[in-house]
């Protein structure tokens, strides 16, 4: 216990939990610039020490007080080095962000660092005047980075790694990498679930609320576009009525589906997933909506019913009930 942990990019706490589950003790030190990350932070984990600090200002050393730190886990920011950037101007101030990871390396010397990140940053290097990458210079700055923490003593080796395969219901990819300076080889965790053999990947269905219906789409104070209900109608029809074992909650709730509303508008395009996959990666875009069919009755009041009630009297009229999914309707 008297070797430090420190979390240097702590954000809502997911990797200090992650390593509470993998050592059996809590983070020693966490730092973040965000005061409402670190107060995050600090309700899921009151036994850290909690620096409301810039990365790359704060003094370790000061912290460290001459201790030995076993291991440093830093996730700098990824918005600058993503794809998911696209064509925009990258910020200068998040792509170094790696460099606080080697100013804090150069002067307490952890045991171990693990840094995750998406797996573009291998093509991290210099930007033009407008803030774009220059692609016959790509890779330049992450090389110049490895070798600078390789000058302090440490072996690296990184991989890239899906989530789903150890265990965690999403097909998140990330880009790890492991820093050694204590005269120990790497070793990489053996995969846990496969995609196609047993034990399958997780259900991402098997960890949704399902008591939790949300707020319906046709209660919006502002109607949906046509393009984006379009994408439902064609989510609905391709995950449920075309579907021959769509996912089906069986609960007193509801009867219920998830789709991803978000993408591109093509004829035909849902951008959806199956709920016995693994979700997505979740970025910070609303790309998420839940899609419930309901049993209603074809007359002029609109009254209806859940599928969560017993079916009301049938009669001998046609086209009593249906089964109503957005604008699909599945007999």
């Amino acid at each position: 216990m008297d070797d430090l942990i420190i979390d240097c990019f702590a954000g809502g706490g997911g990797a200090s939990v992650g390593i509470e589950m993998a050592l059996g003790r809590t983070v020693d030190i966490a730092i973040n610039h965000d005061p409402d990350a670190i107060l995050m932070h600090k309700t899921n984990h009151p036994d850290t020490l909690h620096l409301t600090e810039d990365i790359f200002r704060v003094d370790l050393k000061k912290y460290v007080k001459g201790r030995h730190v076993a291991l440093m886990w830093a996730s700098p920011d990824c918005t600058s080095h993503s794809k998911a950037k696209g064509g925009k101007p990258r910020e200068r101030g998040l792509r170094i962000l790696p460099w606080a990871v080697y100013k804090h390396a150069r002067t307490i010397l952890p045991d171990v660092i693990l840094m995750e990140n998406v797996e573009e940053i291998q093509q991290w290097g210099p930007l033009d005047a407008d803030g774009h990458p220059i692609n016959e210079r790509r890779g330049e700055d992450y090389q110049k980075f490895i070798m600078a923490m390789k000058s302090l003593g440490y072996i690296f080796d990184c991989r890239e790694l899906i989530a789903a395969d150890y265990g965690a219901p999403t097909t998140r990819k990330r880009w790890y990498a492991i820093f050694r300076r204590d005269s120990r080889e790497i070793v990489w965790p053996a995969p846990t679930h496969f995609k196609d053999q047993e034990p399958i990947w997780k259900a991402c269905g098997d960890y949704i609320d399902w008591s939790d219906l949300g707020k319906s789409i046709f209660d919006r104070k502002k109607p949906l576009a046509d393009a984006t209900m379009k994408r439902i109608a064609n989510g609905i029809r391709k995950y449920i009525i075309d579907n021959p074992s769509p996912y089906i909650v069986r609960n007193k709730e509801a009867v219920s589906f998830l789709i991803q509303y978000h993408g591109e508008t093509k004829a035909g395009d849902s951008r959806g997933q199956f709920l016995t996959e693994p979700i997505k990666t979740i970025d910070t875009s609303n790309r998420y909506g839940l899609v419930t069919a309901f049993i209603t009755k074809y007359y002029k009041t609109g009254i209806g019913q859940g599928c969560d009630e017993p079916l009301h009297t049938i009669t001998t009229s046609p086209g009593h009930f249906g089964l109503i999914s957005a604008f699909l309707i599945k007999y």
